[in-house]
């Protein structure tokens, strides 16, 4: 009966230790469902909201792939954020068209020297306070982050709402980015 009881907690115990890889960890996913796997340097997904071929396309985004030199960028010494006017003692290059977006709207083809090259095009950079580039812009459409800054405490500088939005148009079209999910007379409108 021991011997019995005894194999039953082994298989119990073995049991449970193969199944701790299938359970899910901890961490906030953005709206796709999606986050930052700091170890394997990409991003990580748990739900796609399609089943088409490219709804893996955010998995395998790998920001380090795009070789950003943010030292290299003619704002990179500014101490004043260009959407808010606020000037501190440092700033973020940011990139008016995330490489994120970039590579969801048409830039996962491209070659090293062109994800290269897009990165570190100063027409797609702005000096930008660190809040407002890590978290309420982040990699988000234009509407998406205006709606944002505006719920938050910081504002756009006179006119600033208007010109990025016309700007992330612009560097867009430059590279033949899609709009996919980009509701650009709903962000223009928000400006306003």
């Amino acid at each position: 009966m021991v011997k019995n009881g005894l194999a039953a907690t082994v298989l119990l115990l073995a049991a449970l230790s193969a199944s701790i890889n299938v359970w899910s960890h901890g961490g906030r996913l953005n709206s796709e469902g999606c986050h930052n796997d700091k170890k394997a340097g990409a991003v990580h997904c748990h739900r796609s909201s399609t089943k088409s071929k490219d709804s893996n396309a955010s998995t395998s985004y790998n920001r380090d792939n795009w070789k950003f030199r943010s030292s290299a960028s003619p704002v990179s010494s500014s101490v004043s954020g260009w959407y808010t006017g606020i000037s501190g003692s440092a700033t973020d290059v940011d990139h008016v068209v995330a490489l994120k977006d970039a590579y969801l709207s048409g830039g996962q083809g491209w070659s090293s020297a062109q994800k290269r090259a897009f990165a570190n095009d100063s027409f797609n950079h702005v000096a930008s306070v660190p809040y407002v580039n890590r978290t309420l812009k982040n990699a988000y459409a234009p509407l998406k982050f205006i709606t944002k800054m505006r719920s938050s405490h910081y504002a756009f500088a006179n006119g600033k709402c208007a010109e990025y939005v016309d700007l992330y148009v612009r560097v867009k079209q430059k590279y033949g980015l899609s709009f996919t999910n980009n509701n650009i007379n709903a962000a223009k409108s928000a400006c306003h």
